[in-house]
C-alpha cells in the first residue's frame, strides 16, 4: 500500500461486490488506470471519478483525501465498463445490478442477465399493455406518459393501448430527461428512429408482399438483424462524434 495511505484491516472494509477479490486499498487511480487501459483504451481518470460521483464506486480515502483502490475496486470497474460498452447498459441500471450484487439478490455467476426490470416483468412482445400497467412498470407517473404521448413518442392505437417497447421507451426517456435532456431533442431521436424503420420496410417490401409463413419469419429475423446493426451503427457515431468534439 502507499506510505500516505492509512492500512485498512479487510474485516473494516465494506463487503460489497466482488466478495472474493482483496477490498485492500492499494492502488492509486493512475494505476488504476492503466490496468484498465489495456482493455479499455479510451479510459480517462476524470471517468473513474464520474463513476464514484454517481455511487457506483467507494474507493478508500486516506487522511489527505486521496483516493486508494482495491483489486475488488478494479473487478467492479470493470464490470462497469463492460456492460457499458457491450451490452449498452446506462448507468442507473448498472448501479441497480451492482446493488443487486452487493446484496446477493442476483448471481455473481450471471451479471449480464440482471436488470433494473426483472426480464419476467416485462410484457411479452406483440402484447399490449395500458397506461397504468406502463406507469406500475416504469415508475411514471399518469402525467409524464400522457407528456411522452403528446410529444409524439408513445403511440396509442384506438383503444389507448401501448405496445410492449414502450416500457424502455418510457424508461430511457426518464433517465435521459432526468439527465437535463428535454422532449425536444428526445423528438429528434424519435423523428430518426421512425425514418429508419420506415427504410428498413421498404428494404423488405419484396419479401413482405409474398405473405407466406416462411417469408413472415424471415421479414422478422432480417428486421431484426438490420436493427441492431442500425443501433450499434449510430452507437458508433454517437460515441465518435461527442469524442471528437470534447478533445
Amino acid at each position: 500500500m502507499s506510505p500516505q495511505a492509512k492500512r485498512v484491516e479487510e474485516a473494516e472494509l465494506p463487503r460489497t461486490w466482488p466478495q472474493e477479490v482483496s477490498h485492500e486499498p492499494t492502488l492509486k487511480i493512475g494505476e488504476v488506470t492503466s490496468q484498465l487501459r489495456r482493455e479499455f483504451p479510451f479510459l480517462a481518470s476524470s471517468k473513474i471519478r464520474y463513476f464514484e460521483s454517481q455511487g457506483l464506486i467507494e474507493p478508500y480515502r486516506t487522511d489527505s483525501n486521496q483516493r486508494i483502490f482495491s483489486l475488488a475496486d478494479v473487478e467492479r470497474l470493470r464490470f462497469i465498463l463492460i456492460e457499458q460498452r457491450d451490452r449498452y447498459v446506462p448507468l442507473p441500471q448498472i448501479k441497480e445490478m451492482l446493488s443487486q450484487l452487493d446484496s446477493g439478490q442476483a448471481s455473481q455467476d450471471h451479471p449480464g442477465r440482471m436488470r433494473a426490470l426483472p426480464d419476467d416483468a416485462r410484457p411479452t412482445p406483440g402484447t399490449r399493455i395500458h397506461k397504468d400497467e406502463l406507469a406500475a412498470l416504469t415508475g411514471a407517473s399518469l402525467t409524464e406518459i400522457d407528456h411522452l404521448i403528446a410529444a409524439g413518442m408513445l403511440i396509442p392505437d384506438a383503444r389507448g393501448r401501448l405496445t410492449a417497447h414502450a416500457v424502455d421507451i418510457v424508461r430511457f426517456s426518464k433517465m435521459l430527461g432526468e439527465s437535463g435532456m428535454d422532449l425536444r431533442s428526445l423528438r429528434q431521436v424519435r423523428n430518426s428512429a421512425h425514418s429508419h424503420a420506415t427504410n428498413v420496410v421498404s428494404q423488405l417490401a419484396t419479401e413482405r408482399a409474398r405473405n407466406t409463413p416462411v417469408a413472415k419469419e424471415r421479414v422478422v429475423n432480417e428486421s431484426a438483424e438490420m436493427a441492431t446493426m442500425l443501433t450499434n451503427l449510430y452507437r458508433a457515431l454517437l460515441t465518435e462524434n461527442i469524442d471528437v468534439q470534447l478533445r
